[in-house]
């Protein structure tokens, strides 16, 4: 025991003896630190408030030993996760500060054992003494209660633009934007940081509003700009972070290299995430370390043809743009040159599964097989081989769980599949792409609430993704998908999309004039898209229009578009969900059933979207509250049709 009169520490609920060496919180609790963490908190304790430069640390943790910063990183983040992030904040591009008042007493460990009265800076009323211990017992039952991962809510948030390409060869314009994902891929493996998504960031490759504009309109705490420029087997990489607040640079550096050798592209990348996290005040382990400085390949030719495949995917969500011959052809060529690459077998395996996913719908329609082309149980077969492959090779793989999962649905085997969504979710917390692709599955498989609790999270990092607001439009919370559909306008007012989107979901809820403004522009919108691409409204589009102007009573509308939906019907198939819809609009009620009828004999492949809108009853729509609709959404939708499906 120290002697009576040596300094104790105190801030917040937390209390340091330094003579001990011991850290207690508000309970008396003593809270484990390292050894040089605790040198680290004391040296703070005794510079309170004020801004300590990186240096000083150094030197005065480690006064004769030469060490790297990374050893300082590591220390901090040590008492930031046991203290909490409050207590020390980092100060861009100066140092670290000990934010907390600090109260030094004298040692009164020998009064508490001896039963006399507590100090006054210690004592809590019993109430609320109780209440902190209900809390305490209620967080030991429950866990957490944020919706995403530990302190998402309070975590800085970086939005990287697509890197302009400054190549003088067109043909080397790939690595731009395939260094641009990569980056993005890379800051996404720090688990104290957020970073705002490829398919939200694609909305600025055209149109660039200053950096501020940008920053509040995907909440963003700082925005990266870079460049690539490649030329005779030399790369140069530069990138700055700036500070929406005073649209200046926190940081900015310029990496020159050779590209013989791909150690030199992914050092660069590891540096890029690092110094975005010293520069944003985010800690990080060493195993996080470690994952950024992995090697995924060491054959030049194999990265060279990764990059290709992933600059040749088009986009359009998470499994949609890798089908292309393209794509599967540069990554067969980078899994040739190194057999042994795991993130090229992952990436293989989403586009075995997209191609599965187009083939079970095409078998749907009743087209004649391909001969030439493999059967959707062939390809799903070969997702898994590949996804397995991955794993075999790296374990936390977060995509190759996700392709299990969706294989596993796809399959009708729910518990397994449920099981990979969870390791692909537990992997990948902060990749909005992989968590879209489960949400989507958890709909299907009537998981309302669970797609609910992870949309909360993909909304920070997917703030203008249209697709993010038409999942919360299927998970029935249309408040919020309203709110992502009007901010995907202000960064494009002539959508015409998400003006139908707008106006469907005004047209449910009622708002009869709003909704009529919304659709008529949309209408306005599609036309003259059409006028450039020569196509119509698809069938799809009709029938969407003609129900919402069914909703709010435009029977004039309604028929109009159902005389141009009848056109296109006679000349090809239409979907049985889509004439429903029609005949709904047109009031046909009884016709209605009996196309729905249909579709139950034959129903979509479960990853289909189409037909949940039906099953769930997205539409609010009382006919579809019958006796008869609802056996008919129970019989199609099975597991998407919950018994609280309508309470959800």
């Amino acid at each position: 025991m120290s002697s009576p009169g040596s300094k104790i520490y105190e801030f917040g609920d937390y209390r340091v003896d330094p003579a001990r060496r011991v850290l207690t919180d508000a309970n008396g609790q003593r809270i484990e630190l390292t050894g040089k963490a605790f040198d680290t908190l004391l040296y703070f304790l005794k510079h309170p408030g004020i801004v300590i430069d990186r240096t000083t640390l150094l030197s005065a943790l480690w006064p004769d030993t030469v060490v790297e910063e990374n050893n300082l990183n590591q220390a901090v983040t040590v008492l930031r996760r046991a203290l909490g992030r409050d207590y020390i904040t980092t100060v861009p591009r100066r140092g670290y500060q000990f934010t907390a008042a600090v109260h030094q007493n004298a040692d009164l460990a020998h009064v508490v054992v001896s039963g006399g009265e507590s100090p006054p800076s210690r004592k809590l009323p019993a109430v609320l003494a109780a209440g902190i211990l209900v809390v305490a017992v209620a967080y030991a039952l429950f866990g957490s209660i944020s919706n995403g991962p530990a302190d998402a809510r309070r975590s800085p948030k970086v939005a990287v633009l697509p890197c302009d390409n400054l190549s003088p060869d067109t043909e080397d314009a790939y690595l731009a934007l395939s260094l641009h994902q990569e980056i993005l891929e890379q800051l996404g493996k720090l688990g104290g940081l957020l970073v705002v998504s490829r398919s939200s960031m694609m909305n600025y490759v055209a149109d660039r509003p200053p950096v501020p504009e940008i920053a509040e309109l995907l909440d963003a705490t700082a925005v990266m700009e870079c460049s690539v420029r490649y030329s005779a087997g030399e790369i140069v990489v530069t990138a700055q972070l700036i500070d929406p607040e005073t649209d200046s640079p926190l940081w900015l550096q310029s990496y020159p290299g050779d590209l013989a050798e791909v150690s030199t592209v992914i050092d660069i990348q590891a540096d890029i995430a690092t110094q975005v996290a010293a520069a944003l005040g985010v800690d990080y382990l060493p195993a996080e370390q470690q994952r950024l400085e992995k090697m995924p390949t060491a054959s030049v030719d194999a990265y060279a043809e990764y990059l290709k495949a992933k600059q040749s995917v088009t986009w359009g969500g998470y499994t949609l743009g890798y089908s292309n011959d393209d794509f599967h052809r540069h990554i067969n060529q980078a899994i040739e040159a190194d057999p042994g690459f795991e993130l090229a077998y992952s990436d293989r395996a989403i586009g075995h599964l997209s191609r599965a996913m187009d083939a079970l719908i095409k078998h749907h329609r009743a087209r004649d097989p391909d001969p030439n082309r493999d059967t959707p149980e062939q390809l799903l077969a070969l997702a898994r081989q590949d996804a397995n492959t991955a794993l075999d090779l790296d374990p936390a793989i977060g995509r190759a769980h996700a392709v299990l999962g969706a294989v596993e649905h796809i399959l009708e085997n729910r518990e397994s599949a449920h099981a990979h969504f969870r390791r692909a979710i537990d992997s990948s917390p902060n990749d909005a792409e992989i968590l879209s692709f489960v949400v989507g599955f958890y709909l299907r498989g009537g998981q309302q609430r669970a797609a609910l609790e992870l949309l909360t999270h993909i909304k920070r990092l997917d703030p203008v993704d249209r697709d993010v607001g038409f999942y919360f439009y299927l998970a029935r919370d249309r408040q919020t998908a309203m709110q992502l559909l009007r901010r995907m306008l202000k960064l494009n007012p002539d959508d015409a999309y998400v003006h139908s989107l707008i106006g469907y979901c005004l047209a449910l809820d009622g708002i009869a004039e709003q909704a009529e403004t919304s659709l008529r522009l949309a209408e306005e919108l599609h036309r003259r898209d059409a006028q450039v691409s020569q196509q119509g409204l698809s069938a799809g589009g009709l029938s969407t229009l003609a129900y919402a102007y069914g909703r709010i009573g435009l029977a004039d509308d309604v028929q109009r578009l159902a005389e141009q939906f009848i056109r296109i019907a006679d000349s090809k198939p239409v979907h049985p969900m889509r004439q429903a819809e029609i005949q709904l609009a047109l009031g046909n009620i009884d016709r209605a059933y009996d196309v729905l009828s249909v579709m139950a004999e034959r129903p979509l492949p479960p990853f289909v979207s189409l037909q949940l809108d039906f099953v769930l009853n997205t539409y609010n729509d009382p006919v579809l509250e019958e006796p008869r609709f609802v056996a008919l959404r129970r019989n199609l939708g099975g597991e998407a049709f919950p018994d609280d499906a309508k309470a959800d």
